[in-house]
């Protein structure tokens, strides 16, 4: 496979990525509205907007559904989301570069 040690790598971090549910605090930059507002002072006319049409995640706050409670379930559905958000990212790439006629496949 050609690309094996960067799947790897992606897997890995994947693995990794309960780490943050025993950080301090929140990541930075997945605020609401509210919470640019608490470390702005205010919001942006321009986010304001684009929130009200915005489209919610099937997987909000990093979570799976029916996978709560304890800090492994929660653990397990943050490495989950990882794993399904690196891949729908890692396919819509791949889609744009063949439409591109740049992913051409040995």
């Amino acid at each position: 496979m050609k690309y094996r040690k960067g799947w790897i790598v992606l897997l890995v971090l994947a693995i990794l990525t309960p780490i943050g549910i025993i950080a301090a605090g929140g990541a930075w930059g997945e605020w609401d509205l509210d919470g640019v507002e608490e470390r702005a002072g205010f919001v942006p006319e321009g986010m304001r907007a684009s929130a009200k049409g915005a489209i919610e995640s099937p997987l909000k706050e990093y979570t799976v559904p029916g996978l709560d409670g304890s800090f492994f379930h929660e653990g397990l559905g943050t490495i989950i989301t990882a794993i399904v958000g690196a891949g729908a990212t890692a396919l819509f790439a791949f889609a744009v570069a063949r439409i591109a006629g740049h992913g051409r496949i040995s």
